[in-house]
């Protein structure tokens, strides 16, 4: 059962040292696809809001009105909407809050970068066709679907995601398949840079073993999965075996790139590395 709550909160334009924009904006805390790897259980701020992740959702319904006062005062050329949360999660269809938040943005000529894993962002083509929307990174994976019901039980499918971001693409519309996260032994990406033909790129990123609930993550994975128990700590461990994993997997995703001749960009978390996060 998911708590949700109307709220007023003080200021939507957060600054943030994400290289996608000035300020980032979230039109809600909290979000509804609870997905278990999700680097946000370890933001700071959101730790300090009582109740679990992925069982709560405060829509922000002042954030509007504030965005509007906040453009005047801080002139903001470029923003990043969902550092934290999911901007078009189911409770978007009854509050629309996003919908005037980027009606907003496109007025003022202000530039916006959007994360998202949500099919509905399709419906907003209207708003994101008018030339403001500088790219969008949506995230894919191809979780085996016993495992994602488990990893993130309430997210978008697979097939869904595939079909939202091609259809974007087919509007002129800029969008980066991103498949995120990588799970060691278990993502498949032959052929994943075919299924979006009209994209020049994907890019991709292994799942982080630093994650602060990463033992629940793997305890998890192993529950369906138990062969791969001693792998995943031996990840954990093993310094070498880790880096020498992820090179292949690079090897991987650069031979399916070169046969589709698209381009890629890969990110993996380096060994034991503190997570640290500072998404607002």
């Amino acid at each position: 059962m998911i708590e949700f709550r109307e709220v007023k909160i003080s200021r939507i334009l957060n600054p943030t040292s994400i290289d996608l924009g000035e300020y980032v904006i979230n039109p809600f805390m909290g979000c509804e696809y609870s997905c278990l790897y999700c680097y946000v259980r370890s933001n700071k701020v959101i730790s300090k809001r009582p109740g679990e992740w992925g069982k709560y959702v405060d829509i922000r319904i002042n954030a509007p009105e504030l965005l509007e006062k906040e453009i005047s005062s801080k002139k903001p050329k470029c923003v990043l909407l969902g550092s934290t949360t999911d901007c078009f999660q189911p409770a978007e269809k009854k509050y629309e809050v996003t919908r005037k938040i980027l009606e907003i943005l496109n007025k003022h000529k202000v530039y916006y970068h959007i994360l998202t894993r949500s099919p509905a962002i399709a419906e907003y083509t209207d708003l994101l066709k008018q030339g403001f929307c500088k790219k969008i990174y949506f995230t894919i994976n191809n979780t085996p679907e016993e495992l994602k019901n488990k990893l993130e039980p309430k997210s978008p499918s697979y097939k869904l995601r595939c079909w939202a971001i091609n259809k974007l693409l087919d509007e002129n519309i800029g969008v980066v398949p991103y498949f995120s996260p990588i799970l060691p032994w278990l993502s498949d990406f032959k052929d994943i840079f075919n299924l979006f033909p009209e994209s020049n790129s994907v890019e991709f990123e292994g799942l982080n073993m630093n994650l602060i609930n990463i033992n629940d993550i793997i305890s998890e994975i192993t529950s369906i999965q138990q062969d791969l128990q001693d792998k995943y700590e031996r990840l954990l461990k093993d310094k070498s075996f880790y880096d020498a994993f992820w090179q292949s997997v690079k090897k991987d995703i650069i031979r399916e790139a070169i046969k589709a001749k698209k381009n890629y960009n890969i990110h993996i978390h380096s060994f034991r590395a503190y997570f640290n996060n500072k998404y607002n």
